[in-house]
């Protein structure tokens, strides 16, 4: 069966980054990262491209360290086919923009 073909259109936050590392980890038969979207949402745009690199940063100094000790690099999915990064708007469609700051102004803090 061919892999599922998905695109990622992600706030990159930490919720947003795990799930972008489990589709990473998974295997290339069963699924094909085409592209991710990083967009507004409860941070800015540039902060959330810059998720993006970071994580795929990292993940390649993982990839060399397990290499470095004799271990199977892992990130299958990624590693087959990386998937193309686009930067998509840097405000909402619709509606006013909500900043994950004004969440912490309307609990007081």
């Amino acid at each position: 069966m061919a892999p599922r073909k998905i695109i990622i259109d992600t706030d990159p936050g930490v919720d947003d980054i795990l799930a972008i590392l489990l589709a990473c980890a998974a295997l290339p038969s069963e699924l094909e990262i085409l592209l991710i979207s990083a967009t507004y949402g409860n941070i800015d745009v540039q902060s959330c491209l810059r998720n993006v690199v970071s994580l795929f940063y990292h993940i390649e100094k993982e990839i060399a360290w397990r290499r470095s000790v004799g271990r199977e690099p892992g990130f299958d999915a990624m590693r087959k086919s990386k998937p193309i990064v686009a930067v998509g708007p840097d405000h909402p469609l619709m509606d006013q923009k909500l900043m994950a700051d004004f969440f912490r102004k309307l609990r007081g803090e």
